[in-house]
């Protein structure tokens, strides 16, 4: 009989351990994480990844091809957080120790349950290929303790891809292309509106148009017929009046 209370005892216990366990098993569960996309993410109203934006999600993250940077679409699901600054740095591991890369500030955060942003990942920032970063979402309290509201991982590689075609090598081709156009409608017979001086093929055989003749003005061949026999009829009688004389 006296062991009857004691069993309930240690019962009573271990249903209140098991419980305990299982609320601080939750607790982490549920934790602040950070996801990190190589595209941006898609995110209902509520902030949340929907089931579309889940495929962007990465643990490799692939540099801007060509280049020494990274761009890091950043998911954030935040632990009790507040309103005002918040901070997502980056941190790696050297020799055992880790040291701080580089942090955003987001000096304007309202306090939401998510943040999501793109950030941009720079070589000259300290961010090299093939090392993994620790990331760690931070605010810190009215007491200024800090505290890590999230927390994730994120590798960067570099494939080697090739960048695509520059815009400004498009550019030039249809400035090329629009130049030749020019050039081109220059040697055309054109319609007046394009500045060519260059006459119609079918110009050049036209003669002037011809003159209108008017009544009593001669300025054709046969009035100057008509003239050098005037002349002519002077030079007669002339000749007659010194016979005489």
């Amino acid at each position: 009989m006296t062991s009857t209370p004691r069993i309930n005892f240690l019962r009573r216990l271990t249903l209140s351990s098991a419980f305990a366990l299982a609320a601080l098993s939750s607790a982490a569960a549920y934790a602040g994480e950070v996801k990190v996309g190589a595209t941006p993410i898609e995110i209902d109203g509520t902030g949340k990844i929907t089931a579309k934006g889940k495929s962007a999600v990465v643990d490799t993250l692939d540099e801007v091809p060509g280049e020494d940077r990274w761009i890091a679409y950043v998911h954030a699901k935040l632990e009790n957080p507040a309103p005002g600054p918040l901070y997502i740095e980056f941190f790696q591991e050297l020799d055992g120790n880790k040291s701080s890369v580089w942090r955003h500030d987001e000096n304007d955060f309202a306090g939401d349950k998510w943040f999501y942003g793109e950030l941009e990942l720079d070589g000259r920032k300290g961010f090299n290929k093939n090392r993994t970063y620790d990331i760690k979402v931070t605010q810190v309290n009215a007491k200024g303790k800090e505290l890590t509201l999230a927390s994730g991982k994120i590798k960067l590689i570099k494939s080697g891809k090739k960048p695509e075609a520059a815009k400004e090598d498009e550019t030039k081709e249809d400035e090329a292309a629009a130049e030749q156009d020019a050039h081109d409608s220059l040697g055309g017979d054109g319609d007046g509106g394009g500045g060519s001086s260059t006459p119609a093929p079918d110009s050049a055989s036209e003669g002037p148009p011809p003159v209108e003749k008017k009544k009593g003005c001669s300025v054709d061949a046969d009035g100057n017929a008509w003239n050098g026999a005037m002349v002519l009829l002077a030079l007669g009688a002339g000749f007659i009046l010194r016979r005489r004389r």
